[in-house]
């Protein structure tokens, strides 16, 4: 085990060197591409011999790991933002097929406006393609997951691509102290890929073809069953996980801080957990019991984690950077309220904030909930909002002439 000080996205590229990646697609959007710049320098100096594939689009990129995947060849690329939806399509082919593969997404807004910073829109978009879908808090989650996701994705109860995500520039670009397990640690933990069902000329099978409804619709529904059944495939190999790093806690699928004794509870996912943490300090020293469920892995959504955490709360605050539009709330709220037992649990509110690079502080996150619990210990009304820093005012559209 060594420590080093690294970003995300070295820790990301770290993680891939370590799973002993077959084929590497790439190619380069912000804020991910200095993964793919470092697994390229890493090729170089000869301390990879994995196959790099430099393409023409996203989509290619996918496309090319698939191809690799089905042949049976361990294979991992990244993206962001318009990568990921250029990439759309051959996310579902993939899912579809029922083929293990790694992807890491570095979160970035989407356009338009054109916006390089960071939101979770991108990531959330892709809930329902049929990804394990996890999200690290900080770069050394981000190599324990990415190494973890190789051996979870293999599984044989499993067999689906993971996708995991990071905040892009908050994560991706920061550096940290990480803890890198040894070749040895990983090469025990990871062994070599192993499937059966590929394609090979000698043996030559079918993917991707035409089926029949009755058949397409059973498909589906293993696709479902394999994700929702993942979940103790996770905890599994996480505990295993344990030997290769033996502070990380991975039986669980979403951690908690403080909750055992909170009256209230924010919910959110990603890198403002840390931030989220010491908000609760501060407000546990002044007399309000806070506490905070992250979001680890949006699929499998573990309803029973979050009803335990959640049951029996004066109020559940959900804080989330997506959007769903046409509602006042978020996509991570949604998810949380239809898990709940609202009979057993108080007022539950979605908050977005931090879209497009909005910087959140704690102070901040203090602020959203002080608001929260006066709301509910007072009797007000709890509201859905959009929240801005004082020193941010929303832009008023701009209506065209021609419409006027």
């Amino acid at each position: 085990m060594q420590m080093k000080v690294v970003s995300g996205n070295e820790a990301v590229a770290t993680a891939v060197k370590l799973a002993r990646v077959g084929v590497i697609s790439l190619y380069p959007i912000t804020p991910q591409t200095t993964i793919i710049e470092k697994l390229s320098e890493m090729r170089a100096r000869g301390e990879i011999d994995a196959e790099i594939v430099r393409v023409e689009s996203e989509h290619s990129a996918m496309a090319a790991a698939y191809g690799a995947a089905i042949s049976g060849v361990r294979a991992f690329t990244a993206t962001a933002s318009q990568g990921l939806l250029y990439m759309h399509e051959m996310v579902w082919w993939v899912s579809g097929s029922r083929v293990p593969l790694v992807m890491v997404v570095a979160t970035r807004a989407v356009g338009a406006p054109w916006n390089i910073w960071n939101e979770h829109t991108d990531f959330i978009s892709e809930r329902e393609s049929g990804w394990i879908m996890g999200f690290a808090m900080n770069p050394q989650e981000a190599l324990d997951m990415t190494l973890q996701a190789f051996r979870i994705s293999e599984d044989e109860r499993v067999f689906l691509p993971v996708m995991v995500g990071m905040d892009g520039f908050i994560l991706s670009h920061t550096k940290t102290p990480v803890k890198v397990p040894s070749q040895d640690n990983v090469d025990a933990f990871l062994p070599p890929r192993n499937q059966p069902y590929i394609i090979d000329p000698e043996n030559p099978i079918g993917m991707g073809n035409m089926f029949q409804p009755i058949e397409y619709m059973k498909l589906r529904e293993s696709i479902n069953s394999a994700i929702i059944n993942s979940e103790q495939v996770i905890k599994e190999i996480g505990r295993e996980y344990e030997n290769v790093n033996l502070e990380g806690d991975y039986s669980i699928l979403n951690p908690t801080y403080k909750v055992e004794d909170s009256e209230y509870v924010i919910v959110l996912m990603g890198a403002w957990s840390g931030d989220a943490m010491e908000a609760i300090d501060s407000l546990r020293a002044r007399g309000k019991r806070v506490g905070m469920l992250r979001i680890r892995y949006l699929r499998p959504w573990s309803e029973r984690e979050i009803n335990e955490a959640l049951r029996g709360r004066k109020g559940v605050l959900v804080l989330e950077r997506a959007t769903s539009f046409g509602r006042k709330s978020g996509p991570l709220y949604l998810e949380v309220k239809s898990s709940l037992d609202l009979n057993k649990t108080g007022s539950v509110s979605s908050v977005i904030a931090g879209l497009g690079g909005v910087s959140v502080s704690k102070r901040d996150i203090e602020l959203i909930l002080e608001k929260f619990i006066y709301d509910v210990e007072t009797g007000k009304e709890v509201e859905n909002y959009w929240y801005y820093p004082e020193k941010v005012k929303p832009i008023e559209p701009r209506i065209p002439r021609s419409i006027e």
